[in-house]
């Protein structure tokens, strides 16, 4: 795994903004304020066939795992819905069901650190409920590596294929209802993903209707759309912890419609699964020891928000002495936090890079990577291209 600069292709901005990649440049807040580019295409990262080999295996074994815990965590391990989650008693119910009953999912992203020194690959967490970076893996990213014509290179990217496969196996579910849409209309990025995830519905022959959450409304029975439709099945990019929290969020306990992510994935969304899995899986080689008390060991620890997104209050401490501390809006006096090892990230001319594999359904359909200068990855951190001979 080694980091190769290069030149951006001319004319790169209307060639991504066509694929919908149209918040490339300052598209979120941190990137906003420093000027800088979210989409960096002026490098890529270089693997080889073994690399992508061990991430890919590594990936399915995760989420093999995963899937245990939520066994544990509906079955004997029933009390840390409430405990070490802090779910409320009507969603710890709703989550059970949801699980018990396997309730279809679509997609989720894990973010990996691997070691090319030892082939090493260890989970950093999982955003299984409202994963983005899909447009940027899916057709972004292969669009660059067609575009440089190597025929001796290729990607570790089947993303798009899967996720049409994936709608297409659940079109026979929804018996020809629409599937609605549900995003923020003021986010770019929420927004064309939600497009994107339209156009594969609609590929897969289901009708897709985009929504801002604003305008979602209901009856006292329903949800319902502008024109009055039911909603029978809902895609959200909208966090199932901020659903818990929001007036509306018991009526989705009545499963009155269909979700995507189903209430599951919001404890595999949660960091604190990452202490179950260590629980449950001690001295796994793909987890780092993690703990949902402050550790009195020795060495180098990343302490994280439970419910913390995109690298914000993330603290890096070495010997009970903190060295470094991102900002952010949820390190508050209710947050639960988490305690894991600390892993190297892969360093290559001053740039550490974290993975994001995906997995759709059950099974690994990608990567994608994001690099930056401090340890911490944030969401100001560019998305760089990858490829492998």
């Amino acid at each position: 795994m080694r980091r190769i600069a290069g030149a951006r292709r001319a004319g790169w901005e209307a060639r991504v903004e066509g694929l919908g990649l149209t918040y490339h440049t300052g598209g979120r807040p941190q990137a906003e304020a420093g000027g800088g580019l979210c989409w960096e295409e002026g490098a890529h990262w270089a693997f080889t066939a073994t690399e992508v080999d061990a991430i890919e295996d590594a990936a399915a074994e995760l989420h093999r795992l995963a899937l245990q815990a939520l066994d544990h965590l509906t079955g004997a391990g029933r009390r840390h819905l409430e405990g070490s989650f802090g779910l409320p008693p009507w969603f710890a119910d709703h989550v059970a069901r949801s699980w018990a009953r396997r309730d279809p999912s679509l997609m989720g992203r894990m973010d990996l650190a691997f070691d090319p020194a030892t082939g090493a690959v260890k989970l950093l967490e999982y955003n299984a409920d409202t994963p983005t970076l899909a447009i940027e893996t899916a057709l972004v990213q292969w669009d660059w590596l067609e575009a440089r014509g190597e025929a001796a290179a290729d990607q570790f990217n089947s993303l798009h294929e899967k996720l049409l496969a994936r709608f297409q196996a659940l079109a026979p579910r929804m018996a020809g209802a629409p599937l609605h849409l549900m995003a923020f209309r003021s986010a770019p990025e929420e927004w064309q993903h939600a497009t994107y995830f339209a156009d594969l519905a609609q590929q897969a022959g289901i009708a897709a209707i985009q929504l801002d959450i604003a305008e979602v409304g209901w009856d006292g029975a329903r949800f319902l759309d502008l024109e009055g439709r039911p909603i029978r099945f809902l895609h959200k990019l909208y966090p199932w912890e901020w659903v818990v929290t929001d007036a509306f969020g018991p009526h989705l306990a009545a499963d009155s419609c269909g979700v995507l992510e189903p209430p599951w994935k919001a404890l595999l969304s949660d960091k604190a699964i990452l202490a179950i899995l260590w629980r449950l899986f001690p001295g796994h080689p793909n987890l780092l020891e993690a703990r949902l008390d402050e550790p009195d060991a020795a060495g180098d620890w990343v302490r994280k928000p439970c419910l913390g997104r995109e690298g914000a209050n993330i603290a890096l401490r070495r010997d009970g002495r903190t060295l470094l501390e991102t900002p952010g809006a949820y390190g508050g006096a209710a947050a639960r936090w988490l305690w894991q090892r600390r892993a190297a990230l892969p360093s290559d001319g001053g740039l550490h890079a974290v993975i994001g594999a995906w997995i759709v359904d059950e099974a690994p359909a990608g990567m994608i990577l994001r690099e930056d200068a401090s340890p911490v990855i944030r969401d100001s951190s560019p998305v760089v291209p990858h490829l492998f001979r």
